[in-house]
């Protein structure tokens, strides 16, 4: 607590009362003006006005000692609010597949559709891939293409994903049967393969059964061979992913009769390597010629 300093004018007043209590002049003395009369005034009054007015200004000083001063306040500086980063959303203007990695190599596990926001949870290293989350199913996690994407949010704290291994290939075909060749008393059925994997075909086998007769021939060949009537059609030696060919069953595997009506099965293989070797897969087809 801080206690105010005593005015000067107290210790002028101070000193006044002392001088007034000092013994006074005896009476009939000379005035200051030396004329030999004596001052009209009261001493004794005079002296009693100026200890009136020391003890009016030491209780003033005192009630102002006794009041406390209040301390100054002091304030402390609120910080400034900072902002929340924004999660980073991602749209698209163009239907856009979301993969299991960048490219077309990976599985699609869905698509986002313009109009649908999908939470962005991560980038590729090249800047071309947004990893985020699926918006029909958000606890997957996919690849989606920025080609036509558009982020909004704070995305410099994203992480860097690197790509996962490509997926191993899988291999594929179809069969289907597109119809019948005759030359001289022979027949033979012919079947479109077209190979849907992504590994290379290198020989077919053909097993024939009449279900009517219960009669069965085989195929077998490290090409494929089609025939029209009795000319040799196209053939192929082997089937690369995406590549389709006929193959007729003919010189081995023909028919010596005439099986129209006829209820057939007839199951096709495929492999990767000349006689039947490697990887191998099989159709089995019914049909009537």
């Amino acid at each position: 607590m801080k206690f105010p300093r005593i005015p000067s004018i107290l210790l002028i007043l101070l000193l006044i009362l002392t001088a007034c209590n000092m013994p006074n002049a005896p009476r009939g003395a000379e005035s200051p003006q030396g004329n030999g009369q004596t001052n009209g005034a009261d001493p004794l009054a005079a002296t009693a006005q100026a200890a009136t007015a020391v003890q009016q200004a030491l209780e003033a000083t005192m009630t102002a000692m006794a009041t406390p001063i209040p301390p100054t306040p002091s304030f402390t500086d609120t910080p400034a609010p900072t902002n929340t980063p924004s999660v980073p959303m991602l749209s698209v203007s163009v239907a856009t597949n979301c993969r299991t990695g960048p490219g077309t190599a990976y599985d699609i596990l869905g698509g986002i559709a313009p109009g649908q926001q999908a939470e962005v949870v991560g980038r590729d290293a090249t800047g071309n891939y947004w990893i985020v989350r699926l918006p029909s199913s958000p606890t997957v996690i996919c690849w989606a293409w920025g080609q036509y994407a558009t982020v909004t949010g704070n995305i410099a704290a994203l992480p860097i994903f690197d790509p996962p291994p490509t997926p191993t290939p899988a291999p594929g075909f179809t069969a289907s049967y597109i119809g019948m060749v005759t030359c001289g008393g022979q027949y033979a059925f012919r079947f479109q393969i077209s190979n849907t994997g992504s590994i290379a075909w290198e020989s077919i086998r053909i097993f024939i059964t009449d279900n009517t007769t219960a009669a069965t021939f085989t195929h077998q060949q490290d090409f494929f061979r089609d025939y029209t009537s009795c000319v040799l059609g196209e053939t192929n030696q082997d089937l690369m992913p995406g590549e389709s060919g006929n193959v007729a069953n003919a010189n081995p595997g023909h028919l010596g009769y005439d099986p129209t009506g006829h209820s057939i099965t007839a199951t096709i293989t495929v492999c990767s390597a000349n006689g039947m070797g490697g990887t191998c897969l099989s159709q089995t087809l019914n049909f009537t010629p």
